[in-house]
């Protein structure tokens, strides 16, 4: 009994040092006018700005049933067993290997030959030239089985209907959350115009529909994929191609215009990763940039290629030379400066959603879907903006204290022990009742 007593006084010594050292590294302050609400009870800290609820989002009633009128000439069942080697594919899908990756690759490759095969001998060029030409089709295996192994996709009509039933209701979601949180942090937003790149069978227009119907008059969509286009327009005719479309003023295009033409929101959703190298990405990313004008929104899976190719893209346009198109990361960051995440851990950036599977074959269930985005306004930060830090991993809640992992304003992520005793009530209930994703409304300082 002594020896567990001794034990657990010395866990609990060894936990409040813990929970002192990190307690103390930081300044906290709470936003002063969410404490002044709060202590007038205007709303309760479970309740602060900073929390954006969007619980098991569901896919629209009508659009489920004009699923549902599609699939009377389709076999649903076999579709959505084969649907899901689609979705393995595009869950570990990389972006295609740059040509310097491949030489770099291929230098090495060569080395480690040259080197197995000299046993202490020097060998001149012409000499490592007829080595090599030996191994050459060695080497092109070594290079396949090294390198990311990218290859487009031809979206058939039965390849189209197989992303419908696998990917519609996660990828709504996610839109769903963004432009709530958009609509929330930048009132009076009513966007006349709406361009979605890489539209797919149409979740874009359905969450930008949610959202600003009374308001948007035009929906232009591009998607190189005939066969998406028409199943994105079938379904917002109620299943049926005679149908009139639910939606005004929706166009479908293959390609991108070569026209300038701006839009209030330009989105490009789960898109980057279907061009085949780099540069085809930044030029474009800098096309939907000149076709913004107000806010582009990025969005990718929240796996390391999608966060990359995200991160890729926001970099891109941040660092942008002309000083008219001056940017701002609206959201998810608190800042434009580096991302931390890409720079200090091989974590990706990722946030999370819960939604409502599509009710096909029997009940729906629900899941849970990461995402990684970004959201890019036309226009300088304002000094006088919002910057409360983001919480960017799962809020970690104990008996009395709470963790919170934040991407700070400052372009730091900081891992924050929240306890009443060193904070306030008022913070530590803020900081216990946010979520991963949420703002803090709150300021940190390093303490000298």
């Amino acid at each position: 009994m002594l020896e567990k007593s001794i034990l657990r006084i010395c866990k609990q010594t060894v936990k409040s040092n813990i929970l002192r050292k990190y307690s103390t590294k930081y300044s906290i302050k709470l936003d002063e006018q969410v404490s002044h609400a709060i202590e007038n009870n205007t709303y309760k800290p479970r309740k602060h700005p900073g929390i954006f609820k969007s619980n098991n989002i569901s896919v629209p009633d009508n659009i489920v049933t004009s699923i549902h009128n599609v699939f009377q000439d389709y076999p649903l069942k076999a579709v959505c067993e084969d649907s899901k080697a689609l979705v393995n594919f595009l869950y570990h899908r990389h972006p295609p290997a740059e040509d310097r990756e491949i030489k770099e690759k291929q230098k090495e490759i060569e080395n480690i030959i040259i080197n197995k095969h000299a046993e202490g001998k020097e060998y001149d060029r012409n000499e490592k030239k007829n080595i090599l030409s030996k191994y050459e089709p060695n080497i092109r295996n070594l290079l396949k089985t090294q390198l990311p192994q990218w290859s487009s996709i031809n979206y058939t009509t039965y390849t189209a209907l197989q992303y419908l039933v696998s990917r519609a209701a996660p990828e709504y979601a996610v839109l769903v959350r963004i432009f709530q949180e958009l609509d929330e942090r930048y009132p009076n937003f009513n966007p006349r115009t709406f361009f979605d790149f890489g539209s797919g069978v149409g979740t874009g227009t359905w969450a930008a529909k949610l959202l600003w119907e009374k308001s948007l008059y035009e929906y232009f969509c591009v998607d190189i994929s005939s066969c998406m286009n028409d199943l994105a327009d079938i379904l917002l005719k109620n299943g049926y191609a005679n149908k009139p479309s639910t939606v005004r003023g929706l166009f479908h295009r293959q390609f991108l215009p070569a026209s300038n033409t701006q839009y209030d929101i330009v989105l490009s959703a789960y898109s980057l990763l279907e061009l085949p190298s780099s540069n085809n990405r930044f030029e474009t990313v800098l096309n939907l940039w000149n076709k913004t004008r107000k806010f582009l929104i990025i969005v990718e899976q929240g796996n390391s290629s999608g966060f990359r190719v995200t991160n890729e893209a926001r970099d891109f346009i941040l660092n942008l030379p002309d000083e008219k198109n001056t940017a701002h990361v609206f959201m998810p960051c608190p800042h434009d400066k580096p991302c931390p995440r890409f720079l200090n851990d091989n974590t990706p950036c990722n946030f999370e959603v819960s939604y409502r599977t599509l009710p096909l074959l029997g009940s729906s269930e629900y899941h849970r879907e990461r995402y990684s985005y970004v959201v890019l306004q036309k226009s300088p930060r304002n000094e006088n903006d919002v910057s409360w830090p983001r919480i960017v991993r799962p809020t970690l809640v104990k008996s009395k204290h709470t963790i919170c992992r934040l991407c700070t304003s400052k372009g730091t992520l900081e891992e924050v022990i929240f306890t009443a005793s060193k904070h306030g009530k008022t913070s530590y209930h803020c900081a216990r009742a946010s979520k991963w994703g949420d703002l803090l409304p709150i300021t940190i300082e390093p303490k000298s």
